[in-house]
């Protein structure tokens, strides 16, 4: 994770006004506090993958795929309406304790950290990975995107959601990167000025310039095949497939 302009030493926050980013923490369960609230918060509004499924999402009946941070288990419950074999893994305890009360039996939920080593993985590839909403939340990118490749097989495929790295805030919330310092100040980051009612005053975000994004899934071996970014005034949600290399 890259930090702001300046001396920062590993695992120190930083402040500019009432911002705050954080350079080399460790990976930290912050949803683990937000759970109950999250659940009641993004209801049951279908994931964003679902809805470009057409543009996004190959036939996935009968098919392994693992659903990266799967949180509350909402993208691992469609992936597995669709007739997939669905395993779902997350950092947060409490997020899959929601997961396994709300899903169906026959989903695998996993407490483990994507950014590690796959020890938790029995060396079958699966076929396709998902990740909604998630990577912002995710502090190593490189790390988990190693994983994701480590685990598909050849040819496999990965669709992913993020809030876009290009959003420059409107009255429904901030910009993607801290806004006293600009689109090139990478890393995680929270503010009391972020929206009440949503989920980055409670945990944050890391921003990541586009090009970093892009950089990072071809130095993984993800190569890009399609993006889409849903309507909207401003640049919203980025949306993408990727294959791994074969």
């Amino acid at each position: 994770m890259n930090a702001v302009a300046g001396c920062v030493f590993p695992g120190h926050p930083q402040s500019v006004g009432t911002e705050q980013w954080l350079r080399g923490a460790p990976p930290q369960a912050r949803y683990d506090e937000f759970a109950e609230w999250y659940e009641q918060w993004i209801g049951d509004k279908p994931p964003l993958i679902a809805d470009h499924a057409d543009v996004l999402l190959p036939d996935v009946a009968g098919r392994r795929v693992l659903d990266v941070a799967c949180g509350h288990g909402r993208m691992s419950r469609y992936l597995a309406t669709a007739g997939a074999d669905v395993t779902g893994i997350d950092i947060s305890a409490a997020m899959l304790g929601k997961a396994r009360a709300a899903s169906p039996a026959g989903i695998t939920y996993i407490h483990a950290d994507v950014t590690r080593y796959p020890d938790w993985w029995d060396g079958r590839p699966f076929d396709g990975c998902t990740c909604e909403l998630a990577l912002m939340d995710i502090d190593d990118l490189a790390a988990a995107l190693s994983t994701v490749a480590a685990v598909l097989r050849p040819g496999g495929w990965f669709a992913a959601s993020i809030v876009h790295p290009c959003i420059p805030g409107s009255e429904r919330g901030l910009s993607s990167w801290p806004p006293a310092q600009g689109y090139d100040s990478e890393g995680w980051w929270i503010s009391p000025n972020h929206s009440p009612e949503g989920i980055r005053i409670r945990v944050g975000a890391t921003h990541r310039k586009l090009s970093t994004l892009l950089n990072a899934l071809l130095d993984a071996g993800l190569e890009p095949e399609s993006f889409v970014e849903p309507p909207a005034p401003i640049p919203t949600y980025l949306l993408w497939r990727c294959r791994r290399r074969r």
